[in-house]
């Protein structure tokens, strides 16, 4: 058992044992050493009694301990040893204690929430956006801290920073997203109360509000123009056919019929729709066009891998963003207000009813609604008229709308 005022430089030159381990004993500090073994690894410990027994406690290896702190883990040991605790114990109880912080951290919990909550109840588009939330970079500073220490305050800096970089609507998404998210970290008991329960929107624009006027979906049509790869169609035929988005971009060649035709339509079965209720859809000259321009490389129409259904559509929203913002500049004019992919549906069904004069039902019938009058209750059960070919003057009445020639100031 050498002994030796040991130092780093000292410690870094003890060789390994030929086998076993080798101790050295601190000159400076009593009982306190440093164990080599023969695979070269260095660990500090401190000999004290512990219930009237010499026992050896080990505080842990160098270099990850360093000296300074080793001889102050040291020196505490021994405090509590002379105190009658274990200090074997206390170091028990303080690794326990910093696992239980590090499995509450906010990254930790919200990795359980996606899996427990999202990835079993939600749908998938829903789950993303839930992850692009939780792990992404506007919460990304949150990763560490435990889920118990965030508050009010930092909710709303989130948001501020969201609805700063002129996202109004996103952050109202947001401030849902993390409510539900503490909600549920409340329920499991790992959260006393939800520091996002009591805070309000910051814009009292929501997405379902937003309806683009014909000014702004003739910006959006030029710049899909621009738009390179299967997104610039996919995204005309999302606009002019109004259908959702998980129903655009998983369509099946088996699914259209009739291309070329006066009377080609598109057969959305049941199973693809979120009401369960299978529909048809008329097909324009303009979206025939689009769809024969297309490759037929495997059963999906919009697929980048032939064998999935498209995705990566939030990059392909913030490149539209980008040159709309463009044309927007060009044109003298500021950065269209925020919007969704979801807001197009909602643009054609006002549209229709408002400036284009359709008939509700043909409206609700375009887009597979069955809650309207026309088709709810007892009148639901005899109604079943598919009313095909006023959907059919309908989209080709919205698809001339959206695609007219005049200038972008001359209507209301």
């Amino acid at each position: 058992m050498p002994k030796i005022r040991l130092t780093s430089a000292a410690v870094d030159r003890f060789p390994p044992p030929p086998s076993g381990q080798m101790e050295y004993y601190d000159t400076h500090l009593p009982a306190f050493g440093v164990r080599v073994s023969y695979s070269g690894a260095k660990a500090w410990f401190v000999m004290t009694r512990v219930d009237r027994r010499l026992t050896r406690v080990t505080l842990g290896r160098y270099p990850a301990v360093s000296l300074a702190e080793a001889r102050e883990l040291a020196r505490a040991t021994a405090t509590h040893a002379r105190a009658g605790r274990d200090p074997r114990r206390i170091r028990a109880d303080e690794r326990l204690e910093n696992e239980r912080v590090r499995a509450t951290t906010f990254a930790a919990t919200s990795d359980l929430f996606l899996d427990r909550h999202v990835a079993r109840n939600l749908r998938p588009s829903t789950a993303r956006e839930y992850k692009r939330i939780l792990k992404g970079t506007d919460t990304a500073n949150w990763g560490h801290r435990p889920i118990a220490s965030l508050t009010k305050e930092d909710v709303v800096t989130v948001l501020k920073r969201i609805h700063d970089r002129g996202s109004p609507a996103p952050s109202n998404r947001a401030l849902a997203y993390l409510s539900k998210f503490f909600g549920w970290c409340v329920e499991e008991d790992l959260l006393a109360a939800n520091p996002a329960g009591r805070v309000r929107p910051l814009s009292s624009l929501t997405s379902r509000e937003r309806v683009l006027n014909s000014d702004e979906l003739r910006t959006l049509w030029l710049a899909l123009n621009d738009l390179s790869g299967l997104f610039g169609p996919l995204l005309k035929v999302l606009l002019l056919s109004g259908q959702r988005r998980s129903e655009v971009a998983g369509m099946r060649w088996e699914e259209v019929e009739g291309l070329g035709t006066d009377e080609a339509v598109w057969k959305l079965p049941r199973a693809r729709t979120k009401n369960g209720q299978s529909h048809l859809v008329p097909l324009t000259p303009v979206v025939q066009a689009l769809l024969i321009e297309l490759p037929r490389t495997g059963p999906l129409v919009f697929s980048g891998t032939n064998a999935t259904a498209a995705s990566g559509f939030s990059k392909a929203k913030r490149q539209l963003d980008e040159r709309i913002d463009l044309i927007r500049r060009e044109g003298g004019q500021g950065p269209l207000p925020d919007w969704t992919l979801h807001d197009l549906r909602r643009t054609m069904v006002t549209t229709m009813n408002e400036h284009l004069g359709i008939a509700p039902h043909v409206v609700e019938a375009v887009v597979n609604h069955v809650s309207g009058p026309a088709k709810r209750g007892v009148a639901g059960v005899y109604n079943r008229a598919t009313y095909l070919q006023d959907r059919r003057s309908a989209l080709r009445e919205w698809a001339a709308y959206v695609i007219t020639d005049e200038p972008l100031t001359s209507r209301s």
